[in-house]
């Protein structure tokens, strides 16, 4: 997830420090995104009103086409973040299963969220406790994680 998206994420799950939004779209621009929006908040500074830096990040983000989350889908897409980390190998299987894990903790109970948290909390404790076990529990882990983004339409890796 890039560092813009990742600010959605987190600005939509109450994580984001609003002063840092500015220099994310200084970034952002210098890496040549560009959006009225996103500019006038790249010339914002830390101690302009949370407010204006808040509405201006969510206005730059429709503008660029990516909307600011709902929580909901906020989680989810950390999710699928973390799987996609996994399998890249970027987040290693017991730190990906736990973020996964924890993520799924805060979705509405359904069926499917229930599913996922029994899975990935039982995966995350057994790798835990069955250290002879690990090659076949990261291999689990791969498969549920691939399963995940499959399920939210994305292609994954074999």
């Amino acid at each position: 997830m890039d560092r813009l998206s990742r600010a959605a994420v987190n600005l939509a799950l109450g994580e984001q420090a609003t002063e840092d939004l500015p220099m994310i779209a200084a970034l952002a621009v210098a890496d040549g995104l560009d959006s009225p929006a996103l500019v006038e908040l790249a010339g914002l500074s830390r101690q302009d009103p949370p407010a204006d830096i808040r509405d201006l990040f969510v206005q730059a983000m429709a503008e660029l086409g990516r909307p600011v989350p709902g929580v909901s889908d906020a989680w989810w897409e950390r999710m699928c973040d973390a799987a996609r980390g996994m399998l890249s190998g970027s987040l290693t299987h017991y730190e990906a299963s736990s973020e996964i894990y924890w993520c799924a903790c805060h979705l509405e109970r359904t069926d499917a969220a229930i599913k996922l948290v029994d899975l990935f909390c039982a995966l995350w404790s057994n790798w835990e406790d069955r250290p002879d076990e690990r090659a076949a529990i990261e291999r689990d882990m791969r498969l549920a994680a691939a399963d995940l983004l499959r399920s939210h339409g994305e292609q994954a890796p074999e």
